[in-house]
């Protein structure tokens, strides 16, 4: 399968989001802060009854700060897309035998199907996540219905994982 595409910034968040949803323990420690005094929070409500408007001051104030963070990351996203030129580039993949390439006029990756510990579908992508915890994935929004089909297959007999497809209607 051969497509070409440039990657927008929905793909990228996408991509991140569908990361993150099958890695929450990173997601967790992004978010430590809020979690502790959440938890703290918790505690002094369930132990201390009496001290209870002020834990459910803390839970407020972890609701807040998880709130913040999450934003924070969304901006974090959103700046590293508009500053890495990269993600500019016209990109020319291609998925056969030998693996995942991807090419632009900045740069070339190549990763086989050795190198894929996880492969997954989403609503707008497919990712290709390594064993070093690093993915690449490919925008679906640009492929036609027999260039998706043909990414399915291709990925259903020469990947050395269990991937976790959509449906060949979906």
């Amino acid at each position: 399968m051969i497509a070409q595409f440039h990657w927008s910034e929905a793909d990228y968040v996408s991509a991140q989001k569908v990361w993150l949803r099958r890695h929450p323990w990173a997601h967790l420690r992004g978010y430590w802060f809020p979690v502790a005094v959440a938890a703290l929070s918790v505690a002094i409500v369930v132990f201390k009854p009496e001290a209870g408007l002020r834990g459910l001051m803390g839970i407020a104030l972890a609701l807040l700060l998880f709130g913040f963070s999450a934003l924070m990351t969304r901006w974090r996203w959103h700046r590293h897309f508009k500053r890495t030129p990269l993600w500019h580039d016209q990109v020319t993949a291609k998925v056969d035998q030998h693996g995942v390439n991807l090419h632009s006029q900045s740069y070339g990756i190549h990763h086989s199907w050795g190198e894929c510990s996880d492969i997954y579908e989403a609503a707008g992508v497919i990712v290709f996540e390594m064993a070093n915890q690093s993915f690449v994935f490919l925008p679906k929004r640009d492929m036609s219905f027999a260039q998706l089909l043909d990414l399915r297959n291709t990925i259903l007999t020469h990947a050395r994982v269990q991937p976790q497809l959509a449906s060949e209607t979906a």
